[in-house]
């Protein structure tokens, strides 16, 4: 099972984008939600939380296996929840997450039937099926996530940085992406507790912004 995978993103299509490492391009179908971010990093180094399958009739002769990338772990825990929905496809889900996982977490919280019903192949039926099946069980999923971190551009503060707030209680995903944020606004941050700092402001004004 290939459960996280790190390249150069080397091209973006509507629903998949290509990772290349050590010679070999690796297609990773991803979410419409993380298409914006991930255009953006064509050229640089990033790391997928996948999800590995096969597609096709088990029944039959023709079995295609398939990667599916997130930009963190939450992203991919919530993926695994939406699928567990009767009717939901791993390639409907990935149609249907055209927002990001923590307002999706949201709407499905509230009983927001009029956001996923405007979701790609959602309908009303479908849209019912889901708050009945998962409404109660998203609260973890309801804090966003920043934007993605290139793997190849952190210095040794910010992996530092990225260790204390793991150690604090943040997922390393996250804490990788909260340290991009605090880094992207101010260039000069070049001390481990300066960077934690800022990375904590951030988030608390990420967090504030989505209530």
């Amino acid at each position: 099972m290939i459960c996280r995978l790190t390249g150069r993103v080397s091209g973006v299509a509507e629903e998949s984008i290509v990772i290349e490492r050590e010679g070999i391009g690796y297609e990773v179908m991803v979410p419409a939600s993380a298409a914006a971010d991930l255009r953006r990093l064509v050229g640089n180094e990033l790391t997928l939380f996948t999800v590995q399958y096969f597609e096709g009739n088990p029944a039959g002769a023709h079995l295609v296996p398939r990667l599916i990338g997130f930009l963190s772990e939450t992203d991919r825990e919530f993926f695994s929840a939406f699928t567990r929905v009767r009717g939901i496809s791993y390639r409907r889900a990935l149609r249907a997450m055209s927002y990001p996982a923590h307002q999706l977490a949201a709407a499905i919280e509230q009983g927001d039937v009029r956001l996923l019903t405007s979701l790609p192949e959602i309908g009303k039926k479908t849209a019912a099926q889901i708050i009945a099946d998962l409404q109660g069980k998203l609260l973890g999923f309801l804090q966003p996530t920043a934007a993605p971190l290139p793997a190849a551009e952190m210095t040794d503060a910010q992996r530092v940085a990225v260790d204390i707030l793991v150690r604090w209680g943040d997922r390393r995903a996250d804490a990788q992406r909260w340290v991009a944020v605090a880094v992207e606004a101010d260039p000069s941050l070049k001390e481990p507790d300066a960077i934690v700092r800022a990375a904590y402001r951030a988030k608390e004004l990420r967090i504030a912004s989505s209530e």
